[in-house]
C-alpha cells in the first residue's frame, strides 16, 4: 500500500490510506438485486460481475460497488464491514448496520422465558434480557454487552420491584459510545430526577424513588472532548496533529433490561414465574467503513445507518406498566474515506429544523413503551421529541449514546466558503444546487475542535456553536484529513 494511514482498525492499525497499490488487480464489481440483501460479515456468499464468491473475514475487496435504490442492504455476523474500493462505491438505496430492538412483553405469567435483549451485527453489542434467569426469580434485568459481545460493557439493568410501595421497576439503562445518552436531544433532563432517559439513566422506578439502571461506560476517558474519534486529526486554528483516542474500530453497546416487578423478594420461589417481567435491550449499532479510491456517493434517497436498537416495554398489566423497560442500543461507527469526493444529496431539512430523516445516522436508541397486548405505543421510537414526556411518565429504558459518523477527504482551501478546510472535498446537494457558504455550514454541522478555553471553533477560530442545532447527519460528523 502506498500509504498507511487510516484508522486504527481491525487488523491492530487501519490508518488513512489510498488504494492505489491493490486498484490494479481488483476488476470485479458488485450490485445486488432484490429489496432485501443480507451481507454477512462471517461468511458472505454473494452474487459479483465475475460470478458467485464467498468472502470470510467481513474485508469486501471490489472496483466497484453500487447498491440500487429499493434495495437494503442489512449486515449480518460478528465481524465489523469494511468496503476496500479501488474505484466507486454509490449507494442510492439502504446500507444498515443498527443493532435489533430488544423484546417488548407482551405476555403473563412468563417470567421464566426472559424478554431477549436484540442482537448486535458487526462488531456491535446484544442488549441484555428482560427477567434473565429461568429457574429463580431475576433481582435485575440482565446488563447489555459492549462491543464485540465484551460481557456487562453496556447499559446496566433496572432492578426489581418487589416491596411495599416500590412499583413500578425501573428501567435499564441505556449503552454507551461516544456519549451516556443523547446531550443533543432536543427535551433535556431537568431538576428533580425529571426525564433522566436523556442522559443513559433508566427510567424511576417507585414513583421517583428506586432509579433505573446506570448508562454503560462512555469509550473516551481522556477529558478531551477534541480527540473523541479514531484515526489522526488536525486543528489548523491551533496547528496540531491530534491523535484519536480510539485505536480500533468497535460498535455500540448494548441497553440493559427492565426490572421485574413481583410481589415478593425470595429468590427461590416456585412460583416466581406469576412475576411481571422487564423488556429487553435494544442492541449497539455495528461498525461499517468504506475506503474507495473513487467516489462515495450517497444519492437522494440513500440511506447508511448504524444506529442503537430500540429496547422493549416492560408488562403492562390493567393498562398500568409495573415491569421496567429495556433501554436503547448506542450508535455505532460510521467512517468514509477517499482520495477523492464524498458526494451526498441531504434528505429534506435539519435537525434543528424537526426534519428527523438522516442521510447518514449512527444515532442511539430509546426504550420503547407500548400499551399490553396492542400494536400501537405511548412511545414508538425516539422521534418527535414529544414522546419523552411519555419515556419520563413511566419506567422506560434509558437513550442510547451516540456512536460516530467521520469523513475523510483530502484537504482544500475553503473555496466553499464553509470556514474550514476539510470540507472542501465532501459535496452536499440539495436537488441539483451544489450547496455552499451557510447553507452548506447548516447541514454539514461540523463542530469543529475545542480551544484552549473548550470553546468549539472553525478553522479561523470562530465559535461554530452547534449545540443541538444539527443538520442532516446523527450525530454530527467528525472531519478528518487524507494526505
Amino acid at each position: 500500500m502506498q500509504s498507511a494511514h487510516f484508522l486504527c482498525s481491525i487488523l491492530g492499525a487501519l490508518a488513512l490510506f489510498s488504494a492505489t497499490s491493490f486498484a490494479q488487480g481488483i476488476k470485479v464489481d458488485w450490485t445486488p438485486t432484490g429489496s432485501e440483501v443480507i451481507l454477512n460479515t462471517d461468511v458472505a456468499r454473494i452474487t459479483t460481475s465475475a460470478g458467485p464468491m464467498t468472502i470470510r473475514g467481513g474485508v469486501f475487496l471490489f472496483g466497484n460497488v453500487t447498491i440500487p435504490a429499493g434495495t437494503r442492504v442489512r449486515g449480518e455476523g460478528s465481524r465489523p464491514m469494511i468496503f476496500l474500493i479501488a474505484g466507486t462505491f454509490r449507494l442510492e438505496g439502504t446500507l444498515d448496520v443498527g443493532g435489533l430492538d430488544g423484546q417488548r412483553v407482551d405476555t403473563l405469567n412468563s417470567a421464566n422465558f426472559p424478554a431477549g435483549g436484540g442482537r448486535g451485527v458487526c462488531g456491535g453489542g446484544d442488549g441484555g434480557a428482560g427477567s434473565p434467569q429461568t429457574i429463580r426469580r431475576s433481582i435485575s434485568g440482565q446488563s447489555g454487552y459492549g462491543p464485540m459481545q465484551y460481557p456487562a460493557l453496556g447499559g446496566a439493568g433496572g432492578v426489581i420491584a418487589c416491596t411495599v410501595g416500590s412499583r413500578p421497576a425501573p428501567g435499564g439503562g441505556g449503552g454507551s459510545f461516544a456519549t451516556q445518552g443523547d446531550p443533543w436531544y432536543k427535551i433535556k433532563s431537568a431538576a428533580g430526577n425529571v426525564f433522566p432517559q436523556q442522559k443513559g439513566v433508566g427510567g424511576w422506578g417507585a414513583f421517583r424513588k428506586t432509579p433505573g439502571g446506570a448508562p454503560g461506560p462512555a469509550y473516551f476517558q481522556d477529558g478531551n472532548a477534541g480527540n473523541n474519534f479514531i484515526g489522526l486529526g488536525y486543528d489548523v486554528y491551533r496547528r496540531q496533529v491530534i491523535p484519536g483516542e480510539l485505536t480500533i474500530a468497535v460498535g455500540g453497546s448494548g441497553g440493559g433490561g427492565g426490572g421485574d416487578a413481583s410481589n415478593r423478594c425470595t429468590i427461590n420461589d416456585p412460583n416466581f414465574y406469576f412475576d411481571e417481567k422487564g423488556g429487553g435491550g435494544g442492541a449497539g449499532g455495528g461498525v461499517v467503513l468504506i475506503i474507495a479510491e473513487g467516489k462515495i456517493i450517497l444519492g437522494k434517497v440513500a440511506r447508511l445507518s448504524a444506529d442503537g436498537g430500540d429496547g422493549g416495554g416492560g408488562a403492562w398489566v390493567g393498562s398500568s406498566n409495573n415491569a421496567g423497560g429495556g433501554a436503547g442500543g448506542a450508535g455505532g461507527l460510521i467512517a468514509l474515506y477517499t482520495r477523492s469526493h464524498i458526494d451526498i444529496t441531504i434528505q429534506g431539512e435539519t435537525y434543528a429544523n424537526k426534519d428527523y430523516v438522516f442521510a447518514v445516522s449512527a444515532d442511539g436508541g430509546v426504550g420503547q413503551l407500548s400499551p399490553f397486548g396492542g400494536s400501537g405505543g405511548n412511545v414508538s421510537g425516539k422521534y418527535p421529541p414529544t414522546t419523552a414526556k411519555n419515556m419520563d411518565a413511566k419506567p422506560a429504558g434509558g437513550m442510547g449514546g451516540m456512536g460516530l459518523i467521520q469523513f475523510m477527504t483530502r484537504p482544500g482551501t475553503n473555496t466553499d466558503g464553509t470556514n474550514t478546510v476539510f470540507d472542501d472535498n465532501i459535496i452536499l446537494h440539495k436537488g441539483t444546487t451544489v450547496l455552499t457558504g451557510a447553507e452548506k455550514q447548516r447541514y454539514l454541522a461540523w463542530r469543529g475542535f475545542p480551544n484552549a478555553a473548550g470553546v468549539w471553533v472553525d478553522d479561523s477560530g470562530r465559535a461554530t456553536a452547534i449545540g443541538d442545532k444539527e443538520g442532516d447527519f446523527r450525530p454530527t460528523p467528525i472531519l478528518l484529513p487524507v494526505f
